[in-house]
């Protein structure tokens, strides 16, 4: 099996999954239909608080394997949703990349990468090593939704730089940009990763017109429901921040755009239903619906890492990353 041949249900399944509870992620592989048959191989113990976090699963071929990068921790009672949150940030000092002169990140996505370095097994094996141990002929795709499709490519670049003789793929959901152009032009053509790393994102998803594109998300929602006069000064003041900041930020790799589907408003208070609509188009289970794929074998809920659906709170949902507008303007 290739890069070509992973089918984006599975991918984003297995990125869905990475939200759920370490202890059932083996349990979740075999009752999400389109990942029945894959094999846990890796599984990260998440540090206390879990800020950050990832797994790695094989298909039932043997073939492929896929290591899934959780987005923001979904619970904002815990310290962990707001530090993956600043590691969203695009304010701040911009990191150098080592190979490459003049390509930066954010200084949280340099964060994020170092912590993801860093997680171990219950035995003690990093990410790192257990890549390098998978078969010669297994091909490696880097995924992951909201904050983990940010950081899926810079993954796949840092592992790629690591070891030439495994170039990974990477697929990206509702991801955010982590750099500059200059970062952005060592997925470009001539690069090891040219053609193998796909930025997948729903056209109404605020989050993933961040941060080079935010002027955009101020007229999504038409006819109804709008932001209103605080959303847009919020999105004038993220863009001018950006603007003076010159952070010079661009999306990575190849853009798949999945046509939203605009909901109609549920409240008649215009910025709560415009907040409502962006949580609604950032969730992995409608990301999953755009591409045709059966939801998550568990619902995000309000104060919960994850519920079962029959579960009171899987009626009260809650984004794994709040709405861009709202995050900016005081991140960093």
């Amino acid at each position: 099996m290739t890069f070509a041949s992973l089918d984006d249900r599975v991918l984003m399944t297995l990125a869905g999954i990475a939200y759920g509870d370490p202890g059932s992620i083996a349990t979740f592989l075999a009752e999400a239909q389109p990942t029945a048959g894959w094999d846990l191989v890796w599984l990260a113990a998440p540090p206390d608080p879990p800020v950050n976090f990832a797994y790695l699963a094989r298909d039932p071929s043997g073939g492929a394997a896929v290591l899934a990068i959780r987005g923001t921790y979904p619970d904002p009672f815990s310290s962990a949703y707001w530090d993956d949150g600043a590691e969203d940030s695009p304010f701040g000092d911009m990191m150098a990349w080592p190979s490459a002169p003049g390509a930066a990140i954010s200084a949280g996505t340099a964060r994020a990468l170092a912590t993801l370095l860093a997680l171990t097994d219950a035995s003690g094996t990093t990410l790192e090593a257990a890549v390098a141990a998978l078969p010669a002929g297994c091909a490696l795709t880097v995924t992951g939704h909201s904050l983990g499709g940010t950081l899926a490519p810079v993954l796949a670049l840092h592992l790629a730089e690591s070891d030439r003789h495994r170039v990974p793929a990477a697929t990206s959901y509702a991801g955010m940009t982590p750099g500059n152009q200059a970062f952005a032009a060592l997925f470009g053509p001539g690069t090891s990763l040219d053609g193998r790393v796909r930025r997948v994102f729903n056209t109404l998803d605020t989050v993933s017109y961040g941060w080079d594109r935010v002027l955009e998300t101020h007229s999504f929602y038409e006819p109804a429901p709008r932001g209103g006069p605080v959303v847009a000064a919020m999105l004038l003041v993220t863009q001018a921040r950006l603007t003076a900041g010159g952070y010079d930020f661009a999306p990575v790799g190849e853009a798949v755009a999945l046509d939203g589907v605009l909901r109609p408003p549920s409240v008649s208070c215009e910025l709560v239903a415009y907040v409502l609509e962006n949580l609604h188009q950032h969730m992995p289970d409608t990301y999953l619906a755009l591409l045709g794929a059966p939801p998550l074998p568990f619902s995000i809920g309000f104060g919960t890492q994850v519920v079962p659906r029959s579960h009171p709170a899987a009626a009260r949902p809650l984004s794994p990353h709040p709405p861009v507008v709202y995050v900016a303007p005081g991140a960093g």
